[in-house]
């Protein structure tokens, strides 16, 4: 009984594979026309213009504080925090990353003809506080006495 059936089951796939390659219903029915056979001469010599693409518009980075002009070298910045120093109108801004419910203020604690000492506050919400989780770019504006110059910024934490 089990013969009979795997003879059957072989039977019908033989018919079926006999079927498929010797042209059965719907299968096209045998022309005297040649097969189109398509040699290198008859292929285009050269492609068709392509349209012209666009450029990308120009754009800043995504990650980090926005870039400016005003930002000073590494050399002229001591930081205690990850943090970038611009000067701009005769002042300091201090930019850095907050999250969530982070608040920050920037204060000048000393000011003399080789250095400009900012303490840097910050401030990470309450205990058991929920917060956000997206980090945000702040801008801490320092008024100075006189312009910056080329005395160096040490930003404290604090």
């Amino acid at each position: 009984m089990k013969n009979a059936a795997k003879t059957l089951g072989v039977g019908l796939v033989l018919a079926a594979t006999a079927a498929c390659g010797a042209g059965g219903p719907g299968a096209p029915a045998n022309t005297s026309t040649p097969p189109v056979v398509t040699t290198p001469s008859d292929l285009p010599t050269s492609l068709p213009a392509s349209p012209p693409v666009a450029k990308p518009p120009m754009s800043r980075p995504t990650v980090g504080p926005p870039p400016s002009d005003k930002m000073l070298p590494p050399s002229q910045v001591d930081a205690e925090l990850p943090a970038q120093v611009s000067a701009e109108n005769g002042g300091l801004n201090v930019h850095l990353e907050l999250s969530g419910c982070d608040e920050a203020t920037a204060n000048l604690a000393e000011e003399n003809t080789r250095r400009v000492v900012v303490k840097v506050k910050i401030d990470h919400g309450k205990p058991g506080q929920m917060c956000p989780q997206v980090i945000r770019y702040a801008v801490l504006p320092v008024k100075l006495a006189e312009p910056l110059g080329s005395r160096t910024v040490v930003l404290e934490a604090g």
